[in-house]
């Protein structure tokens, strides 16, 4: 697992992706918004993230080294984390239980990315750590 820290507005995004490039990329992009970004690049390096830090949003890659990330994505909806996923792959292999989650379709223009991370971080209550009821 790869930390790498802002200047924090008390935001901490978890950025699930095996793609090297594709990682910093997220990294740069949040830093610049002011998050605090933590990244995994596999399930397992997921998931032991979600036991000792809570997150604000997650952006997960769908496929990763170590399967899908779907695991990873149950944790999140079990702590009432919001996530999206950036991934290349079809949104129909996204369980049903994760079909209501945004989905970014890789490649994607950097503004829509940013525009779902705040939609994400919107949606959290940073005061309880839980969800809020969306409007959409």
């Amino acid at each position: 697992m790869n930390r790498s820290t802002a200047v924090s507005t008390g935001r901490t995004v978890l950025v699930v992706e095996d793609e090297v490039e594709l990682s910093r990329l997220f990294i740069e992009v949040l830093q610049d918004a002011g998050h605090t970004v933590v990244t995994a690049d596999s399930v397992t390096d997921a998931l032991s993230a979600l036991t000792g830090q809570r997150f604000d949003a997650a952006i997960l890659d769908v496929e990763l080294r170590d399967g899908p990330v779907f695991p990873v994505a149950d944790r999140l909806a079990a702590l009432g984390t919001p996530f999206l996923f950036a991934s290349a792959v079809y949104y129909q292999v996204v369980p049903r239980e994760h079909q209501q989650a945004p989905f970014v379709t890789k490649p994607f223009d950097i503004r829509l990315l940013q525009q779902r991370v705040a939609e994400a971080l919107a949606t959290q209550d940073p005061s309880s750590g839980r969800v809020q009821a969306s409007s959409h």
